[in-house]
């Protein structure tokens, strides 16, 4: 995974913090599966500043952007596979 999902667009980071449960922190989750959640967002910056060290892309976007995001994806992949199930099944 590649994202992680801040505040923004007036929406206050403790509620992201809250309502998202740490799976805002998605990507530090994913490189610490076994990390106790109260402790992910102290990780969180050692990874960004190792990120940045090392050149490698961190994707971070705002809770409204993300959900765009998400939700442009899915229907993209979606579409491809309704492409892909009309050129396999030709009777339908």
């Amino acid at each position: 995974t590649t994202r992680n999902i801040i505040g923004g667009h007036g929406i206050p980071q403790f509620f992201v913090d809250w309502f998202c449960g740490g799976l805002q922190y998605q990507v530090d989750h994913h490189l610490f599966p076994m990390m106790p959640r109260n402790n992910i967002a102290k990780c969180h910056k050692l990874v960004e500043s190792f990120c940045k060290e090392w050149g490698v892309k961190y994707h971070e976007a705002d809770m409204w952007d993300g959900t765009v995001e998400v939700l442009q994806h899915l229907s993209k992949v979606s579409d491809d596979f309704l492409v892909e199930m009309v050129k396999d099944f030709p009777a339908m």
